[in-house]
């Protein structure tokens, strides 16, 4: 099972009833994507009445919004595992964990990601978990500027670039059209050390270079 992600419960108990739903929504979610995800359903397949579950979640929409947050904070969690100690190999492994994560997870993934379904400024939890999934990009790119590894430059643009960079190969990969999902990993470490390369110090061409 990935990582950050807690094992399913199937079984209802008493209590415990808006956990379970979760749980049983991200178990569809990742076999059959949201649009198979139906709070009657859910109640149905669980053993309890709709109205029993439209009292933790007011409609079908508050419940994918919690999947997604639970995706950010997973994100979240795989990011802040990255080795901070040399900034060039912390920014490609930002890209890769990055790259692996929606690998794992390519409904939930889209979930997160998917402003139609779930449009910015709706669900206040939402926005907050992924301003922190993001949050740990900024500061990874942050502190490589603070020891002058990257050229002065608006943090936020540099952050805008690397984000774009890893989400659409992340995007390309999951949606097949790159010639081999096993092959997401190299060239995600390429494409971010051509990023890196363009924005390097000139004082640190021949620093910390080690992939």
């Amino acid at each position: 099972m990935p990582d950050g992600l807690k094992p399913l419960k199937v079984s209802y108990h008493h209590g415990d009833l808006p956990q379970q739903a979760h749980q049983l929504a991200l178990e569809i979610l990742r076999e059959h994507g949201d649009a198979a995800i139906s709070l009657r359903a859910l109640a149905k397949q669980i053993g309890v009445s709709a109205p029993a579950l439209y009292r933790h979640f007011i409609d079908r929409e508050s419940l994918l919004a919690e999947l997604a947050v639970t995706g950010f904070e997973a994100l979240r969690e795989r990011l802040l595992a990255v080795d901070q100690s040399a900034p060039r190999r912390a920014l490609i492994d930002i890209g890769l964990v990055y790259v692996s994560f929606a690998q794992d997870e390519p409904n939930l993934y889209r979930l997160m990601f998917g402003g139609r379904v779930l449009p910015k400024g709706v669900h206040p939890r939402l926005d907050t978990a992924g301003k922190g999934a993001f949050q740990v990009l900024e500061d990874t790119i942050a502190r490589a500027q603070k020891v002058g590894y990257i050229k002065p430059m608006p943090l936020a643009l540099m952050t805008a670039a690397a984000w774009s960079l890893v989400h659409g190969l992340s995007q390309l990969t999951i949606d097949g059209h790159l010639p081999s999902a096993d092959a997401a990993p190299q060239l995600t470490e390429g494409v971010v050390t051509l990023l890196l390369d363009g924005s390097l110090a000139d004082n640190e061409q021949h620093k910390d270079t080690t992939t």
